[in-house]
């Protein structure tokens, strides 16, 4: 089929794929067979028409003989059966032998299919183009000209409204700045740009589309914009000089480990999601004390890759696309030249590198540009991937984004789409050899002994697997499909390495399975950033926290761009009770956006930092800010009711309990918990009467589950915690005893029942599950039987062992909620709350 391209740059080429030069070369010839494939309505052309089209100059007979000529030329080069005939005076184009870019245009765009039209929209109809003697031909050109821009000017406009109704801001302004392109002096375009960069907090960005609109219009039209787009450049300009910017780096790690001032109040606001966003203030008003700075330079060493973009018209290629980015990524990682903007899933936590990124029908150098430019990134490699026959082809190009130029584009690379490995490994050699020769020839030498990437079923495992657990914090289904990942391929390492996190996080606490993929792990070959992360689960689950807490400096200084890895160090400091720090960090993220958006965990650190300081208004204003973006998760009730406790609204929370019943069930916060633990708090703060009646409530919402749900080993042990809290130790005992036989090897189930016995004055009782708790204390049970007997020691009257063992539970790891959080509300220690080393203890240290 011959294809023909004329939106833009002009080509044609024949059924081969060979350009047919002989007709590119007579400008008349092309504006011809233009004006055949491109007229409408689409139909067969009078040959009287077409000479006076084309040579109005001539008489009818040599004009007619001209046409012949022009035709005799097309046919030869076209082929066979392009052309077609009706009677002696009718022409035109067999639409089935020739592939016109402006038909395929207009029809993805009356078919809504925007953004395939746009990709087809390269530039102006057959743009620069000229041909003397036509007047007619020049005036369709130019009326054909204006509609088909107007056509995608309105695609733009629209994908830049569907976008922005999704909340999807960033793909909105790329939208936009499309449209702008297409339309350069097209104020109200330029208009919504700025809007919309001005919500994205980008005001620079903002600024910089105004200045270069204003040059152009005065270059080329010697005129100014209008008074409401001056208005609105005057209006982004008064924020930037009253308002911090959004840091587009994050503090050195000394600068953040050692910030102890106090945080400025903020003022209670309402949280209103991408509306908020509007007035240009939501992510600024929420930072703490942040110093207006200048943007930071592109880092001429730091590499993003973006995620190739399907062209394929095949869906379900979409992660071959995601998995060229990896693994591109990870090659890079393993050479430790340059700095990596985003490391996708290698930060545990993320998601495969396109999780972030603007949807697969974005405009590939825009993207890259704009993500280039958000990440501080000098360099961006990013592509395209496109059906040749039956395989898969490659496009890639590396951009120099410090000098706004191509650095090098790579010749196509052909893979087979049910076995991508060796194009994806050539892929990879051949953008490492262009980096290395423009950057560091050390880059060319690692190229070929960074591995193979995974089989393409194993990479979709993983990818499930990772979005289950990002998504829905569903460690226990994520597991299935990191296992099924690393038995598809055993040379894969980053499944594995998602699976021991997930073993180790308190959803499971299986720290001995995280040991034993942590020893498999030994075998293989690891980037350094995957080798960290290992190292820094293995050190959680060794309850070494101040080793995981340094690993994790080492990390964010390793991926200072990544919001993950600094949210993952804000924990780190939490853990080591370092709450002052942790709200450094986390007031400098961005929840709203990037990687940390659909995130409620953000917030679950935040207030709970916030109520270590006893910082409670600040922890209400976050809580409440989490509940707008996440109205119909227990998670963020939960953050609001313990806010709520800590400030003595006892009244309001147990109000508020009626919410339990009508939100979805969570997958790590459970209704009795949540119920539970508000109820300690209130009592934890002074308010006994609000703690009993919010006990009351508990018991009464467990006594209404089910009978099959109350039988659960679960629910029998929050019954007996809640009976526990609430003072009734003989219903308590009962139902812990019965599981202490059962399972007489669960810390658990024997720390209760020697609390229970503490209580009561049993020290014989007291002490042989002391004994008990001694024994099975578990290598790697992050101190959990320490704190038991420390709560038992505690209940005897025993407070300098009490605040001893507690010590080393903490020491140890004990990770159960936040620990020192956990060990503020615990109902055993209710006598030691105003002991001096027990005080001292708890006190936040940084």
């Amino acid at each position: 089929m011959v294809e023909f391209r004329i939106l833009g740059a002009l080509n044609l080429l024949g059924a081969g794929g060979r350009e047919l030069t002989s007709v590119l070369a007579q400008p008349k010839r092309v504006a011809l067979l233009a004006y055949l494939a491109a007229a409408t309505p689409r139909r067969l052309h009078r040959r009287d028409s077409l000479v006076a089209l084309f040579w109005p100059e001539l008489d009818q007979e040599h004009a007619r003989a001209a046409l012949r000529q022009a035709l005799h030329g097309l046919r030869h080069a076209l082929g066979d059966g392009v052309l077609v005939t009706r009677g002696d005076e009718d022409i035109g184009l067999d639409q089935q032998q020739i592939r016109c870019d402006v038909v395929e245009f207009e029809g993805a765009a009356e078919a809504g299919r925007l953004a395939d039209a746009l990709d087809l929209y390269r530039g102006d109809l057959l743009e620069g183009f000229f041909i003397r003697g036509a007047p007619a031909f020049e005036q369709w050109l130019e009326d054909e000209r204006a509609r088909l821009k107007a056509v995608a000017l309105r695609g733009a406009s629209a994908l830049a409204q569907q976008s922005d109704a999704r909340g999807g801001l960033g793909e909105s302004a790329q939208w936009t700045r499309r449209a702008l392109r297409i339309a350069p002096l097209d104020e109200p375009t330029l208009r919504r740009l700025m809007q919309t960069l001005d919500r994205l907090g980008d005001r620079a960005g903002a600024l910089e589309a105004y200045d270069a609109f204003a040059h152009r219009l005065t270059t080329e039209l010697e005129a100014e914009p209008a008074p409401e787009t001056r208005a609105l450049v005057g209006a982004v300009r008064a924020r930037v000089a009253t308002l911090s910017q959004n840091a587009t780096e994050l503090a050195p790690l000394e600068t953040v480990a050692t910030a102890s001032a106090p945080v400025p109040r903020r003022s209670r606001r309402r949280w209103l999601g991408p509306a908020a966003a509007a007035v240009g203030l939501a992510v600024v008003v929420a930072a703490v004390t942040r110093q207006p700075r200048a943007p930071v330079p592109l880092n001429a060493k730091r590499v993003l890759v973006v995620p190739f973009t399907n062209r394929t018209g095949d869906s379900t290629l979409d992660l071959v696309g995601n998995l060229a980015a990896d693994w591109i990524t990870r090659g890079l990682d393993l050479t430790g030249v340059l700095e990596l903007a985003d490391p996708g899933a290698m930060v545990l936590g993320g998601r495969t590198v396109s999780a972030n990124r603007a949807g697969q029908n974005a405009h590939e150098d825009t993207d890259a540009r704009a993500l280039a430019l958000a990440s501080g990134s000098g360099l961006a490699v990013w592509g395209s991937m496109y059906l040749r026959d039956d395989g898969i082809e490659f496009h890639a190009q590396i951009t120099d984004e410090v000098r706004g130029r191509i650095l090098h584009t790579l010749d196509p690379v052909l893979g087979d789409p049910r076995e991508p490995r060796p194009a994806l490994t050539l892929l990879r050699e051949r953008i490492m050899a262009a980096l290395a020769a423009a950057v560091d020839s050390r880059l060319g030498a690692l190229a070929s002994s960074a591995g193979t990437p995974p089989r393409y079923d194993a990479y979709l495992a993983f990818s499930a697997g990772v979005e289950i657990f990002y998504g829905g914090r569903r460690a226990r289904d994520a597991l299935p499909y990191f296992q099924r990942a690393a038995a598809l391929d055993s040379t894969y390492a980053l499944p594995l390495i998602w699976a021991a996190w997930a073993h180790a996080g308190t959803a499971l606490d299986q720290c001995d399975s995280t040991a034993a993929i942590a020893e498999h792990l030994t075998a293989m070959r690891l980037t350094s950033l995957e080798q960290m992360q290992i190292d820094r689960v293995m050190a959680r689950c060794r309850g070494d926290l101040a080793g995981a807490y340094a690993l994790g400096s080492r990390l964010v200084e390793a991926v200072p761009r990544s919001e993950l890895m600094w949210e993952q160090h804000a924990v780190d400091a939490l853990d080591l009770n370092r709450p002052r720090e942790a709200v450094t960090i986390l007031e400098r993220l961005h929840p709203d956006s990037g990687a940390l958006s659909g995130r409620a965990g953000y917030y679950n650190w935040l207030t709970n930092a916030y109520h270590l300081l006893g910082e409670h208004d600040r922890e209400l204003d976050v809580a409440e800010r989490a509940r707008q973006q996440f109205p119909r998760n227990l998670a963020t009730l939960r953050m609001e009711l313990v806010a709520l406790a800590a400030l003595g609204r006892g009244r309001e929370v147990n109000e508020r309990f009626d919410e339990i019943d009508a939100l979805p069930p969570d997958p790590i916060r459970l209704p009795a918990p949540v119920m539970r633990e508000t109820a300690l708090d209130l009592a934890a703060h002074g308010d006994t009467a609000a703690a009993r009646a919010a006990l009351d409530r508990t018991l009464a919402w467990l006594a209404s589950r089910p009978a099959a749900e109350q039988a659960t080993e679960y629910l029998r042990f929050e019954r007996a915690l809640t009976h526990y809290a609430a003072g009734h130790a003989d219903s308590a005992r009962a139902i812990v005893a019965a599981l202490a036989l059962a399972h007489p090897r669960n810390e658990r189930y024997a720390g209760l029942l020697g609390a229970l016995a503490a209580q009561r004055g049993d020290r014989t009782e007291a002490a042989r599950i002391d004994r008990v708790l001694v024994a099975v204390e578990r290598p790697l049970g992050r101190g959990q039987a320490t704190y038991w007997r420390a709560c038992i020691a505690a209940l005897l009257g025993e407070r300098n062992t009490a605040v001893d063992l507690l010590a080393r539970a903490l020491d140890a790891g004990y990770v159960y909620q936040v620990r020192f959080l956990n060990a503020h509300v615990e109902p055993s220690f209710a006598a030691l709350r105003t002991y001096p080393r027990f005080r001292e203890l708890l006190r936040p240290k940084g």
